[in-house]
């Protein structure tokens, strides 16, 4: 074949967005590209089943493409992908000016922080204000804000989780809790089992991991849902994002281009969080 022929083809791929006709199939079926490689993720706890999920998806689209998806907490993911240790870095929550320098932010979900308290408590909404004084240990029993005479227990999450980030950010103003009652849990199911077990607890989870053991408050009367997300009346809510970064190879591209697609996107939403494209 001449250099023309070779050019009109490869004009013809281009056109075709990757995908190579075959001259010797009778049928005439666009057939796809192939993909091969191996992706590394690491980061947030919560966003690491989703991507799991979505993976699971793109695999068998392209089963010469192998996933990794490791956790450790949203501080991890985007301090591997500064270090370029993992081709994806996930993390639930904003990143600040000095972190994301650098960094390709992706926001694949919006995610709503649900504060839950055990079935049997009578009370059914908070304000931020209160919300804040109980994890500073300003305000220690339920019975001034309408509750039963008990000692508050906070539950928060560990240190490197997104969702106690964002938790600290948007009700602490970036400060930590500072009770001495504080109990920590290590994921979100281990916070609602805690919550659902002491009727004296209070706690936080994402809105995909909502569970059917724990009661959700409204803030400010207003109760999280995907409408008061998108119009912002409901306050604590966050971004689910993937990372890229200059070490990340092309591959890892695709994989977001895919999780952005409306096939991607309804995972998102079948996955029980809000998806980042309406």
């Amino acid at each position: 074949m001449n250099k023309y022929g070779i050019l009109v083809i490869s004009l013809l791929v281009i056109l075709l967005g990757g995908c190579i006709y075959l001259p010797g199939n009778i049928s005439g079926a666009v057939v796809e590209e192939t993909l091969i490689g191996e992706l590394t993720f690491a980061g947030s706890t919560t966003v690491q089943p989703l991507a799991a999920e979505l993976g699971d998806v793109f695999t068998k689209r392209y089963p010469d493409v192998k996933l990794s998806i490791a956790a450790g907490g949203s501080k991890v993911g985007i301090q591997a992908i500064h270090e370029g240790t993992v081709d994806i870095g996930m993390a639930s929550r904003t990143l600040s000016v000095e972190e994301s320098e650098g960094i390709i932010i992706h926001t694949i979900a919006l995610d709503v922080i649900a504060i839950i308290v055990h079935p049997d408590n009578p009370v059914d909404d908070l304000d931020m204000e209160t919300l804040a004084a109980i994890y500073t240990g300003e305000i220690d029993n339920w019975e001034p804000i309408g509750g039963p005479d008990l000692g508050i227990v906070p539950i928060s999450r560990e240190l490197s989780s997104g969702t106690r980030g964002a938790f600290d950010d948007l009700v602490l103003g970036g400060e930590e809790p500072s009770t001495s009652d504080l109990i920590t849990a290590i994921t979100a199911g281990d916070m609602a089992a805690a919550v659902a077990v002491n009727p004296a607890a209070i706690g936080y989870v994402g809105f995909g991991n909502i569970s059917s053991d724990v009661k959700v408050l409204s803030i400010s009367q207003v109760n999280p849902s995907p409408a008061t997300v998108r119009n912002r009346e409901y306050s604590l809510m966050r971004p689910l994002n993937l990372l890229t970064g200059p070490f990340s190879q092309p591959l890892a591209d695709r994989f977001i281009e895919f999780v952005l697609t409306d096939e991607g996107q309804k995972i998102v939403t079948e996955a029980g969080w809000i998806p980042a494209k309406e």
